[in-house]
């Protein structure tokens, strides 16, 4: 008697199959998953001879790593040579020389240089002299220039003083008024030169002794007779004469000779 199945049972029964096979699969897996697990967690030795029972691994095992070899001592550093010291310097021994000849070299050496020393000053000396003498020959010779110019002059005025004379005799007495127009120019030459506020207000009267020459020039400086009591005032009006130089002179023959005699010149800074 023949069962009959429905697909529907059919179906159940390959589901069940197929889940049979698949537990089967699982079981197995499991027992080589703690196969392998024993193989990680047993010791080296135990492990080996399991494995020798049971089915060799595919895969050899990996060999224990080894352990790092110690480093080799470091041999020790050489110590450093000593440095070889310099060679002393071995100074030779000083000739012995002889006390008596040390000394009259000493003596001569002295004498020598006293002997260049005196030279030097005595051509210091002689240098000096020429300069000195040279210095004279051009004071003299400048004295004598002026000598001889002064020898001239007064040739000069001594012949212009006889062609006066002689004029002044031929033309007779001297005209006052004349004689103090010009005394009047000398005067107000002078005072143009004198700083009045020098001299005290009161205006004092000063007397000078002064010599012309023929060109007008002061022979020789001015000479005060009668001052005015201040100095400062004295001393202005004496350069106020010297700075007036040369004064105007007459060509009348006779006045212009009575103005190079020796001439007493009053004269008051305030006019």
């Amino acid at each position: 008697m023949k069962i009959s199945h429905s697909p529907q049972d059919q179906i159940f029964r390959r589901r069940a199959a197929i889940l049979s096979v698949l537990m089967h699969i699982a079981l197995f897996l499991a027992m080589v998953f703690m196969i392998d697990w024993k193989a990680v967690h047993v010791n080296p030795s135990v492990m080996e001879a399991t494995l020798w029972d049971s089915l060799p691994s595919k895969t050899p095992p990996k060999p224990a790593p080894e352990p790092p070899k110690p480093e080799p001592p470091k041999p020790p550093e050489p110590e450093p040579e000593p440095k070889p010291k310099p060679p002393e310097k071995v100074t030779p021994p000083e000739p012995q020389v002889n006390k008596a000849e040390q000394e009259a070299e000493i003596a001569l050496k002295k004498r020598e240089d006293e002997k260049k020393q005196k030279l030097e000053e005595e051509k210091k000396k002689e240098e000096e002299k020429k300069k000195q003498e040279e210095k004279l020959k051009k004071i003299q010779e400048a004295l004598r220039k002026e000598e001889a110019e002064e020898k001239l002059k007064k040739v000069q005025d001594a012949m212009r003083q006889q062609d006066l004379d002689a004029q002044a005799a031929a033309t007779g007495p001297v005209d006052p008024s004349v004689l103090s127009y010009y005394v009047g120019l000398m005067n107000r030459k002078i005072r143009s030169n004198v700083n009045p506020g020098l001299c005290p207000v009161s205006n004092p009267q000063l007397l000078f002794d002064i010599q012309l020459t023929n060109t007008g020039d002061l022979s020789g400086m001015p000479k005060m007779v009668k001052g005015s009591g201040d100095t400062v005032c004295d001393d202005a009006v004496f350069r106020a004469i010297v700075a007036a130089k040369p004064f105007d002179l007459p060509d009348d023959p006779a006045v212009r000779k009575a103005l190079l005699e020796l001439l007493h010149l009053k004269f008051k800074p305030r006019g």
